[in-house]
């Protein structure tokens, strides 16, 4: 079987998707791609008819739009191609479900799913995941960890677990991630971390405390009021895209300047991230500038019209 897949290249959660993925299929096509080039990444494959080459498609840890989603849909071929398997909350606000070829869920029997989580049940159930009983538990120890800390529900020791990896993550690239992972179920037989890996996690958090903070005096803080009426106030800093799930805990442990909200516009990547500090749904905001995401996470890109008009006044 030829299997392509598009899944999400900033995150872990997206990442455990390509490893479940290396798991499950001796051979595929892996298209790490970042939140919002989902359907220009597809439509160069549909363009160049390559698509229609693949058995199967799977678009994990992120949702196709319009106009792109009527087109699959009305396409008898694709339409029994393609796979999306997400957990994005702002997808069903925007009606993105509504197609059958299109599998999104926020949780299962209470507890929140992830791209990586929702892929592994997919696979298992449809017989593409054949691990051995000395394997299953390592893998799904790492769904678990993945799953935990990208969705902010979990054991306090999976969340730690998960956000170690996430460090990880951070610094290495996409693949080398993949590979370290997939070498330590197939080859090492084990999750811990060996002496290299223990020290990149550690001079990641020394690091994080001593950028955060010195971001944090720059803050600019603004009180925003959306269409529903819901008033916003959030501080806006500049920060490293590696360190958008540290500062929110940081802001947390001292919130002087009463914030509900902190916005990071990256310093080296094209986007703009907000994370709760009180307990509010940021994923309105990132809607708002044309962004997606969850309750708790939500971005948008920074050359977006109405957040570059937004910033300018």
């Amino acid at each position: 079987m030829k299997v392509l897949l598009f899944t999400h290249s900033q995150d872990p959660d997206g990442a455990g998707c390509a490893i479940l993925a290396n798991l499950a299929f001796s051979i595929y096509t892996l298209v790490p791609t970042k939140t919002f080039d989902i359907n220009k990444n597809v439509q160069k494959y549909i363009d160049n008819n390559f698509i229609y080459d693949y058995d199967k498609i799977f678009v994990t840890d992120l949702c196709i739009k319009e106009p792109l989603l009527t087109f699959i849909n009305n396409d008898e071929i694709l339409k029994n191609k393609v796979i999306i398997i997400d957990h994005h909350k702002s997808e069903i606000d925007e009606g993105n479900d509504k197609y059958s070829f299109v599998n999104i869920k926020i949780e299962e029997n209470g507890i929140k799913v992830s791209g990586t989580s929702l892929f592994y049940d997919y696979l298992v159930s449809n017989g593409y995941l054949d691990i051995s009983l000395q394997n299953k538990k390592i893998v799904e120890n790492f769904v678990e960890y993945t799953r935990a800390y990208d969705t902010w529900d979990g054991t306090k020791e999976n969340f730690e677990m998960g956000k170690k990896y996430h460090i990880l993550f951070e610094n290495l690239s996409f693949q080398k991630y993949v590979d370290m992972i997939d070498d330590k179920i197939t080859k090492l037989g084990s999750l811990e971390f060996n002496d290299f890996e223990s020290k990149i996690i550690s001079r990641h958090e020394e690091n994080s405390n001593k950028e955060i903070l010195e971001a944090i005096k720059g803050m600019k803080i603004i009180n925003f009021k959306l269409s529903n009426n819901i008033n916003y106030k959030i501080g806006f800093i500049d920060i490293e895209y590696k360190y958008r799930n540290d500062v929110n805990g940081v802001i947390k442990m001292n919130n002087k300047y009463d914030i509900d909200v902190i916005g990071m516009i990256m310093k080296d990547t094209d986007t703009v991230s907000y994370r709760q500090v009180k307990n509010v749904d940021v994923s309105i905001i990132g809607k708002y500038f044309g962004g997606k995401g969850h309750r708790e996470a939500a971005s948008n890109l920074k050359n977006n019209e109405k957040f570059k008009e937004f910033i300018k006044k």
